[in-house]
């Protein structure tokens, strides 16, 4: 009896990795497999007392958007259906602990909202209920063909006559994706943009956003050493899902505890990251017990 306590003791330590490595991180893996995908990254702006380290800090990079016309007093929240309701207490702006950003835009940009109720008291007001993360901006060409395409949020094309354009604004010609014919086609045509053009808004490409969260990750990757596929293991907060990050900047769930086994993915080696720095990054195919579309053991320069 005595030998076994010192066992437990001694090992103790050992032991409970061993659970954990073999119960707590299996069941997290087989938990996504039927849990359901968690909000946006950009509209989880809102602190709670229960954050952790990393979370908090991503929620304090974040602000919850609301909208103004140029040269109008009014400010707007908009809601996830579509409705702008007027804002006429300060107490909107202290009722939550999240950062806000009054966004300035072109006469008419929320016509297109229908109007609700307006905000007078934070009685009763769910941010639950709102959209929070700002309206993107997309560069588009058709495979084959020059042209390049700046969309509004309204989705209007607009044509980008000079390349210096994009030095100007920090664009770059590698965030510019590829569409069809067909969905170029259906977007209405707006003024082109051209060296003299003044833009009545602040212009943030999506993919240009992204590419910036997937070189932060990158980034940290490598400052920890992780070169190797199979040590490239990442998991957003509140997320179950565990990814391995490719040298081709794609993402691969791991489907179960059973093909990290297989595979000989050692769990522990996981980075957390946030939403934002996950989603950036297009997902492909699974690392499943019977199917692996990549090396593991590839190094990323």
């Amino acid at each position: 009896m005595h030998k076994i306590h010192r066992l437990v003791l001694v090992g103790g330590a050992a032991v409970i990795a061993a659970l954990l490595l073999a119960v707590v991180l299996p069941a997290t893996i087989l938990r996504a497999e039927t849990e359901t995908a968690t909000p946006s990254g950009e509209e989880d702006v809102v602190a709670s007392p229960t954050d952790q380290p990393l979370q908090r800090q991503a929620k304090l990079k974040r602000a919850w958007v609301v909208y103004r016309e140029m040269d109008s007093k009014d400010i707007y929240a908009i809601t996830k259906d579509k409705k702008k309701r007027l804002i006429q207490t300060l107490d909107f702006f202290t009722a939550f602990n999240a950062n806000y950003h009054v966004k300035v835009v072109k006469p008419g940009r929320l016509a297109s909202f229908t109007t609700g109720d307006p905000i007078t008291t934070i009685t009763g007001l769910n941010p639950n209920d709102f959209m929070k993360a700002g309206w993107g901006w997309r560069l588009v060409k058709v495979k084959g063909k020059p042209a390049v395409y700046l969309i509004t949020p309204d989705g209007k094309r607009r044509l980008v006559i000079v390349a210096g354009v994009f030095h100007r604004f920090g664009w770059e010609f590698r965030d510019v994706e590829e569409v069809s014919d067909s969905e170029l086609n259906a977007m209405p045509e707006d003024s082109a943009v051209i060296d003299s053009t003044v833009f009545e808004e602040e212009v943030n490409v999506d993919t240009t956003r992204k590419r910036l969260q997937r070189e932060q990750l990158e980034k940290r990757l490598e400052l920890k050493g992780k070169k190797v596929l199979r040590v490239r293991l990442v998991k957003a907060i509140g997320d179950p899902n565990i990814y391995i990050i490719d040298g081709k900047g794609r993402k691969h769930r791991i489907a179960s505890e059973a093909a990290a086994r297989k595979r000989n993915i050692n769990l522990r080696e996981i980075t957390e990251v946030t939403e934002e720095e996950l989603e950036a990054f297009p997902e492909t195919e699974e690392i499943t017990e019977t199917t692996l579309s990549v090396n593991l053991n590839e190094t990323v320069d």
